[in-house]
């Protein structure tokens, strides 16, 4: 009978560890709490989250000048990157990290783990467990980055496929009929190597070939540090964000789960022991 209950209790905990898993990739933004301590150039990161520091840049005459810019978030207890695209229609999205100052190759190390999903195989089905990248309407043009320092993705056609904005809410990044990427998207929870994460450096998320973007430099950092490269569909320019560090540490619950498994594992450990 304690077996059998025991069984029952690891089945449940599975359900729910699997659960937390599946939905680990839904877009989860940080709160003002998350938030702690300035930039090199004595700015707020709290401050720096709203996008109001590096603001959407346009030489074009637009309504979009000024206005507050997309950003990443880096977690830097679980390593998990986000993007908040702030509502705008994003026509690409790359983040590059490197301890360099000069563009990046494919054979560049980096912290970012892929396993078996790469190129193409890194757009998540509508449905089922996400990949790297929210899911498309149909696979055609560029494919999207997957190098060890960097991960990145064009969006729309002609150049690269549309986004999909019917599908489970953690494989998607748009809605409407747009199909590109406006909405918060969390990448994989080990896309960050677990073995690169203490070593990490904020400023060495870098922007590669934009030192001219008024955005270069305002966080303190040097040219193009702790930033990423987007686009906004409609506004001319390559646009500079900040990417901010956050700790949030995962939920208490997850923990009360998986030591709630090891302790029903061991009671069965130990009430086949006692048996023998």
């Amino acid at each position: 009978m304690f077996v059998k209950s025991t069984r029952k209790l690891l089945s449940c905990i599975a359900v729910h560890v699997i659960v937390l898993s599946a939905s680990a990739a839904v877009y989860n933004p940080p709160n003002a709490s998350d938030f702690s301590g300035t930039t090199a150039s004595g700015l707020l990161w709290s401050a720096v989250a709203t996008g109001t520091a590096l603001p959407i840049r346009t030489s074009a005459v637009s309504s979009f000048n000024g206005l507050p810019g997309a950003v990443v978030y880096f977690n830097t207890v679980t390593g998990q990157l986000q993007v908040d695209p702030k509502g705008y229609d994003l026509n690409a999205v790359i983040i590059t990290y490197t301890t360099g100052i000069v563009n990046i190759a494919s054979s560049t190390p980096g912290p970012f783990t892929y396993g078996s999903f790469t190129n193409v195989n890194a757009y998540s089905p509508s449905s089922g467990t996400p990949r790297v990248f929210p899911a498309v309407q149909s696979v055609s043009g560029l494919t999207p980055t997957t190098f060890a320092s960097r991960v990145g993705e064009t969006i729309g056609a002609p150049l690269s496929p549309s986004l999909t904005s019917v599908g489970d809410p953690g494989n998607i990044a748009s809605s409407g009929n747009s199909g590109f990427w406006n909405m918060g998207w969390s990448f994989p929870l080990d896309l960050v190597s677990s073995g690169s994460l203490s070593s990490m450096d904020i400023s060495n998320f870098k922007t590669i070939g934009q030192n001219s973007n008024a955005n270069a430099n305002i966080l303190g950092y040097g040219l193009g540090f702790s930033t990423f490269q987007y686009g906004i569909n409609g506004v001319v320019g390559t646009q500079v964000g900040a990417v901010i560090p956050v700790a949030v540490v995962p939920e208490p619950s997850t923990y009360a789960l998986l030591g709630a498994a090891s302790l029903a594992i061991g009671a069965i450990s130990r009430r086949r022991g006692s048996r023998r």
